[in-house]
C-alpha cells in the first residue's frame, strides 16, 4: 500500500506491507527468504543450535556458548534423555568443526564425565573450544589435566567437597563460578553464571565473564502454560522458518487460523482481498509480511485477553517506532534488526519467559541479544528512547534527541505515527 503523497507524514495502512523504498516514513521490511532448496545442513545446525553470549564487565561480547535450543533437560531427567541431547549437541559441533569455526570469539561446550573420558574432545578440538565440565573428584581432575596438557582448553567447575579438587585453581586458565560463589584466587579467568545486577556483578574481578540473565531486569515470569509454549513456537517460526513452515504449523493448529485470519485481513495485515484460509493468507501475504503476521498472533494466540491485546499493539508500536527512528539517522544501521528487537521487546511479559530463555530459543544475533538483555547499544538506546515515549519521560526524550541529533518533534511525530498505526491491531484481535 502507498500513498499518493511522496513525503507522507502518516503512516498509510498498519505498515506490515510497507516496503523499504515505496514508504520512506516508516521500515517495516521483513526478514526471512524463500528456502525451498533442500535443506542444507548448516540449516538443520541453525534449527535446533544457538550460541548463548557471554560478556565482560564493560558489556562487550567476549565468547559465546554452544547450547540445544529451548530448554535444557533437568538435572532430574531420565539419563537416556539427558545422553540425548548431549548426543545432539556434540553431532551439532562436529559439524561445525567440519566446516571449520570462522567465528574468532571463543566458544564454550559443556560435556559430561563421561565425554571427558572418551576420545571425543581430542578428535574434535579446535583453538576456540573450551571444554567445560565438572570436577567431582581427583580422578575427573587428573583426566582434565591431562588433556590440558595435550592442548585442550578448559573451564572447570570445581566441586566444594574436595579440598584437592578446590586446591587445583591455580592450574587452569577458565573457571566456571556461579553468582552466589566466593570469587576464588588466582589467576584464572572466572566465567561467572547467575549475576542479577551491576551490584553482584562488582564483586568479581574485572576480567571476568558473565552469562545468563545478566543486567536484564528483576522481573521473574511466572511458569510458561503449555499455551505460551506453542506461542514460543509459533513465535521461532515465524522469525526463522519458511512459509511452507508456517502453513504446516497452522493445519496442525487449526484452532489459531481465525485469530490469523482476523489480523491478516485488517488493515495491519493489508491484503487487497480477504483471504478465505491460514494457507490462502500466508501465501497471499507472502513471506515477509506472512512472518510479521503470525509473529503479532504468536503474542496474542487464539483467544487473546485484554492484556495480551495490549502487549501486542505495544510490540508492534516499538517495532514501528524503532524501524522508523533507524531510517532518521540512528547509529543502528540495519531498520529490519531495529523492528524485530521492538516487536522481541515485549515477548518477556507478553509469554511469560525470561529474556535468556527468548534469546536461545529463536536464536537471536548478538545485535538482537546486547539491546534485549539491557547491554549498551544503537539498538539498544532505542529501545531505551520507545520506553521514554510510552513513560512521556521529557527529560530522557531531550537527551536521547541531543544524542542521536534528530530533532524532538520528528521523534515524537514518528511515534505518533506508530501509535496510529498499531491501533489497527487492536481492533483485529477483538
Amino acid at each position: 500500500m502507498t500513498s499518493d503523497d511522496p513525503h507522507p507524514s502518516r503512516i498509510v495502512g498498519g505498515g506490515i506491507n510497507t516496503g523499504e523504498f515505496e514508504q520512506p516514513v516508516v521500515v517495516t521490511q521483513m526478514l526471512g527468504i524463500d528456502n525451498s532448496d533442500p535443506v542444507r545442513e548448516d540449516a538443520l545446525r541453525a534449527r535446533f543450535l544457538s550460541f548463548d553470549p557471554l560478556f565482560d564487565a564493560a558489556s562487550t561480547l567476549v565468547a559465546h556458548q554452544l547450547v540445544l535450543r529451548g530448554r535444557a533437560a533437568p538435572a532430574d531427567a531420565p539419563p537416556e534423555l539427558r545422553q540425548m541431547e548431549e548426543d545432539m549437541l556434540l553431532t551439532g559441533l562436529y559439524s561445525l568443526t567440519q566446516d571449520g569455526l570462522t567465528d574468532t570469539l571463543p566458544l564454550l561446550v559443556q560435556i559430561s564425565t563421561g565425554v571427558l573420558f572418551s576420545d571425543i574432545p581430542q578428535q574434535i578440538n579446535q583453538r576456540q573450544l573450551i571444554w567445560c565440565a565438572a570436577i567431582d573428584n581427583e580422578h575427573h581432575m587428573a583426566r582434565a589435566l591431562a588433556l590440558q596438557d595435550a592442548g585442550l582448553t578448559f573451564c572447570p567447575t570445581l566441586s566444594r567437597d574436595s579440598a584437592i579438587v578446590q586446591d587445583s585453581a591455580s592450574a587452569w586458565r577458565y573457571l566456571a563460578c556461579h553468582a552466589d560463589d566466593t570469587p576464588p584466587a588466582g589467576a584464572a579467568r572466572l566465567v561467572v553464571e547467575g549475576v542479577p545486577d551491576a551490584r553482584t556483578q562488582s564483586r568479581w574481578p574485572a576480567n571476568a565473564w558473565f552469562k545468563g540473565n545478566f543486567f536484564s531486569g528483576d522481573t521473574q515470569p511466572a511458569e510458561t502454560s503449555h499455551e505460551q509454549a506453542m506461542q514460543l513456537d509459533l513465535l521461532a517460526i515465524a522469525l526463522r522458518q519458511s512459509v511452507d513452515t508456517l502453513i504446516q504449523f497452522f493445519r496442525l493448529n487449526p484452532d489459531m487460523t481465525p485469530r490469523l485470519l482476523a489480523i491478516a485481513n485488517s488493515q495491519v495485515g493489508g491484503l487487497s482481498r480477504p483471504a478465505e484460509s491460514a494457507a490462502h493468507a500466508l501465501v497471499m501475504l507472502g513471506p515477509q509480511r506472512a512472518s510479521r503476521v503470525a509473529a503479532l498472533l504468536a503474542l496474542t494466540g487464539a483467544h487473546p485477553s485484554e492484556t495480551a491485546r495490549h502487549y501486542a499493539v505495544t510490540a508492534l508500536t516499538r517495532a514501528l517506532f524503532m524501524g522508523k527512528i533507524t531510517r532518521l539517522g540512528t547509529p543502528a544501521e540495519d531498520a529490519a534488526a531495529a523492528f524485530e528487537i521492538g516487536l522481541l521487546s515485549a515477548v518477556p511479559h507478553a509469554l511469560s519467559v525470561p529474556v535468556e530463555t527468548l534469546i536461545r530459543k529463536l536464536g537471536l544475533s548478538a545485535t538482537r541479544a546486547r539491546a534485549l538483555s539491557a547491554h549498551p547499544s544503537p539498538e539498544g538506546t532505542l529501545l531505551q528512547l520507545t520506553h521514554a515515549c510510552e513513560n512521556n519521560d521529557v527529560d530522557t526524550l531531550a537527551a536521547h534527541a541531543h544524542k542521536l541529533e534528530i530533532p524532538l518533534h520528528q521523534i515524537s511525530v514518528a511515534y505518533l505515527d506508530a501509535l496510529i498505526a498499531a491501533s489497527a491491531l487492536d481492533a483485529a484481535l477483538h
